[in-house]
Formats: C-alpha cells, structure tokens, sequence
C-alpha cells in the first residue's frame, strides 16, 4: 500500500461517517418531536388525575421528547458546518446558543417522570404543590426553562443566516418558525394536531440534511 493510503481511507471514512451521521441528526431531531408529541396525554398541565390515566404515554413521550432535544446538539452543528464557509462568526454563534439552549431543554423532560411518580404516591393536591414549588425555583427558571428557549434561538439563527448567504432556500427558515410556533398556538388542541409542527421542520431539516450528505469529502493530500 502506498505511503499515506491508509490515513486517506481513514480520513475519508471518518469524514462519511460525520456527515452521515450529522444529517441523521437533523433527521432524527423533527422524527422524534413528531413521535413525541403524537403520543403525549391531552391537555396543557402536568394534572395528576391526567398523568394516572395516562401513564404509558407519560413516559414514552418523555423519552422521546428527551432524546429528540439530545439529537438537536449535532443538529445545530450540522446546520453551521453548512454556514461555516459563508458566515462563520454567525455559523459558530448559531451553534453555540443553539447547543446550550438544547442542553438545558434535555433535562426539562426529566420532570414528567418525576410529576408522574408524585401523582402516584401523594395525593393529588399535594403532588400539584410540590411541582408548583419545584417550577417555582429560580435555579429552575433561570437556569434552565428560560435558557432551553435558546435551542429555538440558535435554530433561527443558523436557519436564517443560511437563507440570507443564499446556501439554503427562503423558505428553511419560514418552516422552522413554524414549526416552533404551532405547538404553542395549538396548545389546547389534541396532540395530533400540534405534532404538525413537527413535520414542518422535517421539510426543514430534511433539505439539511440532504445538503450535508451532498458536500463533497475535501481531497486530504
């Protein structure tokens, strides 16, 4: 084998897999939103009567809210390795708001096991004091709901500044504000309806991540 043949197989199948699993990313991040919402318990609160009557959807909604917010972190550095080239102050600020808004959002989902556990073992007012208290807490307010809000932050960012550098289509960041907006408009109506959201940032981050598996592998000398 010639000198160097093999670091450039290594490099190459190392770069393939980072775009692959880049876009897998930002596939997986509106999937699971998707999954996660359709599976949700009606209603707005964490009503202990509601979790009780509910307690499958509880917890596998959780997990997949949870780990469709984890996906989000190599989503948003997917999003600014395609900014990267045209933007890269805005490439590196859109990532690393959008990266901590998500870790903090992860652990935001924790607290539905938690509600669901104190719904079965207190009763039900007493269970709808502790969460108020825990929701209550500025560790909690300040130091993790209001900073979760950043992940959206860092989406619009990235998504915005792709479309104005040209490197993506007008319409990216339109879906993406959509996508974000519907769960909160439609918050009162069934799951199913606010789960569309979703699918408007698949449209989103689907042409991503078709993007990020069409970027050609750079030739490593």
């Amino acid at each position: 084998m010639p000198a160097g043949t093999g670091a450039r197989f290594s490099g190459g199948m190392s770069d393939s897999f980072r775009r692959h699993a880049a876009a897998g990313s930002l596939v997986a991040w509106p999937v699971l939103l998707f999954l996660a919402f359709l599976t949700s318990p009606p209603g707005t609160d964490h009503n202990p009567a509601l979790f009780l009557a509910h307690t499958t959807k509880v917890q596998v909604s959780a997990v997949l809210f949870l780990w469709a917010t984890a996906a989000m972190i190599p989503g948003m550095l997917a999003l600014a390795g395609l900014l990267r080239e045209r933007a890269p102050r805005l490439a590196n600020l859109g990532a690393a708001v959008g990266m901590i808004g998500s870790a903090a959002a992860v652990s935001l989902f924790m607290t539905d096991f938690y509600d669901l556990a104190l719904a079965q073992t207190l009763p039900a007012d007493q269970a709808v004091a502790v969460t108020a208290a825990a929701g209550d807490m500025a560790g909690f307010v300040y130091g993790i709901l209001i900073p979760a809000f950043l992940s959206h932050v860092g989406a619009l960012i990235l998504t915005i500044s792709l479309a104005a550098t040209r490197v993506g289509p007008w319409w990216l960041p339109v879906l993406v504000v959509a996508g974000i907006a519907i769960p909160f408009l439609t918050a009162e109506q069934p799951p199913a309806v606010q789960s569309t959201g979703a699918l408007c940032q698949l449209v989103a981050y689907g042409w991503a991540a078709w993007r990020v598996l069409r970027t050609p592998i750079p030739a490593r000398g």
